[in-house]
């Protein structure tokens, strides 16, 4: 596969984002570009192994992905090297914060990349059906990298032609999530439900995007469409009927998701191609690209080696319902300087230095393999983690909460989604007779549970929190503070506060400040 680095190269030009040097609109001679490219099917599926290599990038590591701190799931040490973490997780990031730049940088990139293939790949001699293959992960990937910019920074500057303008205007909210949900009714319209090969298939998991694929990201989308910033409530008797159309395809077979039986599979590295996974970004050498998921040391404390990027928030700990669930998410107890110099004791997280819960989700084993939490972590840096963008259980829960939103009442279809959800994290069932309203939160706690922690989640406990218009209501608790008691004699705080001159603005509170080297080229990025 060594050539997609050629394609990858010549594309790289191009492939970057607004605050880049002039030298980029240069007219490259002897060189691949979009216009001399896309001449034979090898040179089309180059162009989407290239288009891959910068969705992986969107993930490989943490910075991209700092808005999930603003959730009440995670947060994070308030020192050591985690300030721009810290400063997210506190609702005051400035404009040079290292998360909006990669979240801005990378999906921009993804962008351009995919723009590459949408407006040049028609013209490929090869079948209609490998054109809307390759078109259709191209739209797909556009639409989710809009959907994180929209959701992160509210209006920037759209483009769907791959040209380079530093005077693009904004775009409001509305016609960027008109643009989203355009692209992904193309996809479903034109993708396969089924790969047969790879890299398009791995070990019978779908890799590339399919059309429930689409499906399910559509009712992500319309769900937030449904709550703040747009209120348009109408949108959850559409994000029901996607989901519904999901689950009716499983039911009939047609569809590959299933639910694992037992939780602590979700997320395991010997589990990494369940089909619980609807969307995926991956990082395996065994695909076409090489680049790996640099989360393994993210959750282990720094005191235990680790990088300790993400901290369990306690409150959320301690409102979170024991069971396999939570004994999958969380270090139930923690090892004593993680095994170092033979240690075995096992300890609660508050006799720990950092005294918070401890996430497990991405920590590994000495091997690599399944980690277990009574023995040591492994100090791997990185793995082939394939990241689990939406799951199954998050298709069931959006069914059951749009359902009983759309119509007033949940219906018998939405008690059995959540019902499924709840009885594989060892809960009972819901009473029955509730109300739309009571139902629905009923629905959001649980999948605020489900993607605890996992910030590469589609939708993110934060993601929740903004549709629902909570941030707010979080952002005051907060700045009280106040003390959780977690064991008998055992009162604690949390570390990152916001700081005392720290006012609540509204939209500039919620969205991430424009970094600050595009805002000096573009002068419409100001709110």
């Amino acid at each position: 596969m060594k050539l997609r680095y050629i394609f990858g190269c010549a594309l790289g030009l191009t492939l970057v984002a607004t605050s880049c040097s002039d030298f980029l609109t240069e007219k490259p001679k002897g060189k691949l570009t979009p216009d001399n490219y896309f001449s034979s099917q090898d040179e089309l599926n180059m162009g989407v192994y290239a288009l891959y290599s910068k969705v992986c990038d969107i993930q490989t590591n943490t910075n991209p992905m700092m808005m999930a701190w603003q959730g009440d799931d995670i947060t994070t040490n308030p020192g050591s090297n985690k300030q721009h973490l810290a400063e997210v997780d506190a609702f005051h990031p400035n404009d040079g914060n290292n998360g909006a730049a990669w979240a801005w940088r990378t999906s921009f990139v993804a962008i351009k990349a995919a723009n590459d293939i949408v407006n040049n790949a028609g013209k490929t001699p090869t079948t209609d059906a490998e054109k809307d293959i390759a078109i259709g992960q191209a739209k797909f990937w556009r639409a989710v990298n809009y959907f994180y910019l929209v959701r992160r920074f509210g209006p920037i500057p759209m483009n769907l032609k791959g040209d380079i303008d530093y005077n693009r205007p904004l775009t409001s909210v509305e016609e960027v999530y008109k643009q989203i949900v355009a692209d992904l009714k193309d996809c479903v319209a034109t993708l396969p439900t089924k790969y047969t090969e790879a890299p398009r298939l791995i070990n019978e998991a779908n890799i590339y995007i399919t059309k429930q694929a689409a499906q399910a990201t559509l009712t992500a989308v319309y769900m937030a469409m449904a709550g703040w910033p747009l209120q348009q409530t109408e949108r959850y008797a559409d994000a029901a009927e996607q989901a519904k159309a999901v689950i009716d395809g499983v039911q009939a077979g047609t569809y590959e998701y299933i639910l694992e039986s037992d939780y602590k599979n979700v997320y395991a590295i010997s589990h990494n191609y369940t089909n619980e996974t609807v969307v995926g970004i991956n990082f395996s050498g065994s695909f076409a690209w090489d680049e790996d998921s640099e989360m393994t040391k993210s959750n282990l404390f720094e005191s235990l080696g680790g990088w300790g990027d993400g901290w369990g928030e306690i409150k959320f700990w301690k409102e979170f319902p024991d069971g396999p669930r939570k004994a999958a998410t969380y270090n139930p107890k923690i090892l004593k300087n993680n095994g170092r110099n033979n240690e075995t004791e096992l300890l609660d997280w508050w006799e720990v230095e950092e005294a918070h819960p401890m996430f497990s989700i991405f920590t590994v084993g000495p091997d690599g393999g399944d980690y277990d939490y009574t023995k040591p972590a492994g100090y791997i840096s990185s793995n082939s983690h394939r990241h689990r963008l939406i799951r199954y259980s998050e298709v069931l829960l959006w069914y059951a909460e749009a359902q009983a939103r759309a119509e007033g009442a949940p219906n018998l279809m939405a008690y059995d989604c959540i019902n499924k959800v709840r009885n594989r994290a060892g809960l009972t069932n819901l009473s029955a007779g509730l109300s739309a309203a009571d139902f629905a939160e009923a629905c959001v706690q649980e999948h605020g549970w489900e993607v605890a922690g996992y910030w590469p989640a589609l939708v993110t406990r934060r993601d929740d929190l903004m549709r629902l218009n909570r941030l707010e209501q979080l952002f005051n608790s907060r700045k009280e503070n106040t003390p959780i008691t977690v064991a008998t004699n055992v009162t604690l705080k949390e570390s990152v506060l916001v700081p005392d001159n720290v006012v609540w603005q509204g939209e500039k509170s919620i969205y991430l400040p424009y970094p600050a080297l595009d805002a000096q080229l573009n002068k419409n990025l100001k709110r």
